[in-house]
């Protein structure tokens, strides 16, 4: 029996609360744990863009994951019945858009928190408040994009191929990664005061590098077919979005392999980036060292994602085969 709408969402929310809170503390907690423990009024436009990329995150496939559950007939959406989205409503609830003016909302409730009498309430408050704001915009944005994909609205196709689409995520994942890593400039262990060519520096730029890509690879394990599922749906991407895997030897490595090739490579990168930063006499700038050290870590996290996702791609496909066939056989 397919439940209704509003059954199926109660039990959907359940699980959606604790995995909000648990992404935005994680987030949360690196750079409060890199800021040695506290915040500041300085602290909340940094915050307030961690907490504003996440939710884009969180919201942008949305509509595609919606798409998805309707077509397949997850629960029955007849309370929808007459409704429409006026072009306000559409423009407002982008995912674009609601994160610049959550963007906003976050810093203000940062500088909120900050007025409570002490660190730690003001730390727990920020920590209580902030996830929770961020599920109540996933609440108001489900109905809306609901309504949209009923009425077939879509914005045609998004992406022509996997590269661009992986482009795009690891862009994000890396300013959430600056962000989250730039307090980390008055730590001792990263002081660029000796400069670039510095044996302690260079020892820590590598642990931080390697600490930031196990993070982002551990959240790359999340699944993405039925979002690629979604947009196919939506006409959104095509068959040809994903036409084969670049670096397909590395690829066939077993992951021992490419972590020890990927570590070899990155002290050489990180030894090569300070010479040339010491030579060029470029400006003490931590995150733009950082990204610098970093690319080859990026380098192989844009692949990684690839690779993952290009065989989501391929079950997305087999499973949007076998429910045409299936339409067909019921027709």
């Amino acid at each position: 029996m397919i439940p209704d709408y509003f059954k199926f969402i109660r039990f959907q929310d359940k699980r959606i609360l604790p995995f909000f809170y648990f992404i935005l503390w994680i987030v949360l907690g690196f750079f409060w744990k890199n800021n040695d423990y506290r915040l500041t009024s300085a602290d909340a436009w940094p915050v307030a863009a961690i907490l504003a990329i996440t939710l884009f995150n969180l919201i942008y496939e949305l509509k595609s994951y919606w798409a998805y559950s309707c077509v397949i007939g997850r629960m029955d959406v007849d309370s929808f019945d007459g409704k429409t989205c006026s072009p306000a409503l559409a423009f407002f609830s982008r995912p674009t858009v609601v994160s610049v003016i959550a963007a906003g909302v976050f810093w203000l409730l940062v500088q909120a928190c900050l007025l409570l009498p002490s660190a730690v309430y003001s730390t727990i408050a920020l920590f209580l408040v902030s996830p929770l704001l961020a599920f109540l915009v996933f609440r108001a944005l489900r109905p809306v994009y609901i309504t949209q994909v009923l009425a077939q609205i879509s914005s045609g196709v998004k992406y022509k191929n996997l590269v661009l689409y992986v482009a795009c995520f690891v862009v994000l994942t890396v300013m959430v990664n600056v962000l989250s890593i730039s307090p980390l400039k008055a730590n001792v262990d990263f002081s660029l005061r000796d400069g670039f060519f510095s044996a302690k520096l260079m020892v820590a730029m590598l642990i931080l590098c390697a600490v930031v890509l196990a993070i982002n690879l551990v959240f790359a394990r999340l699944s993405k077919r039925y979002i690629f599922l979604g947009r196919v749906f939506l006409k959104e991407i095509d068959f040809f979005f994903s036409k084969g895997i670049p670096c397909s030897s590395l690829h066939e490595t077993s992951f021992l392999v490419r972590m020890l090739l990927l570590l070899v490579v990155q002290c050489v990168w990180i030894v090569v980036v300070s010479i040339l930063f010491t030579l060029m006499n470029v400006p003490a700038i931590f995150e733009v060292y950082y990204v610098f050290c970093a690319l080859p870590c990026i380098g192989y996290y844009f692949l990684h994602l690839y690779w993952h996702w290009h065989s989501e791609f391929l079950t997305c496909c087999d499973m949007y085969f076998r429910y045409e066939e299936i339409k067909k056989r019921d027709n």
